[in-house]
């Protein structure tokens, strides 16, 4: 059996038509994004035990992801040093760190947790090694204590 030469010319016709205006996909340049390895932001967190939260017959049972208010948070670009005074009562021993920052990588160094991990923060002090897109490297120190 032959195929109809009319649907082999539409075929051919078609994906001509849909690929011909497709462009290259571009690749940025990394290091016209670096901007120096710097950290902008730092956010506590903790999870929450919640039950029952959508309204069904049956329990539910989860987790909610909840901010730590912290009273101070400072960030000192110029020394790479970020000071953070966690509410009073907090449970440094079962939170977690989030980052905003400038960079293509956040390593953790000397055993301070990853981000977005519940950890241990109760050592108070804890170095993180940013790496920016065009290659500069900044080792920032995070303070963290609860207020009084």
């Amino acid at each position: 059996m032959k195929p109809n030469k009319w649907i082999v010319i539409l075929l051919f016709i078609f994906s001509i038509s849909t690929t011909a205006c497709l462009k290259p996909r571009v690749g940025l340049d990394d290091t016209v994004w670096g901007d120096q390895a710097y950290i902008t932001g730092v956010v506590l967190f903790k999870y929450t035990a919640v039950t029952n939260q959508l309204g069904y017959t049956d329990p539910v049972s989860g987790y909610q992801n909840t901010g730590i208010t912290t009273p101070t948070n400072v960030i000192d670009k110029n020394n790479a040093m970020i000071t953070i005074a966690a509410a009073k009562g907090t449970d440094v021993t079962k939170m977690g760190i989030r980052f905003t920052h400038f960079a293509q990588k956040i390593e953790p160094l000397d055993g301070a947790p990853p981000a977005g991990v519940i950890a241990d923060f109760s050592k108070g002090k804890f170095v993180y090694r940013v790496t920016s897109a065009n290659g500069i490297v900044r080792d920032w120190t995070i303070m963290i204590s609860v207020a009084p």
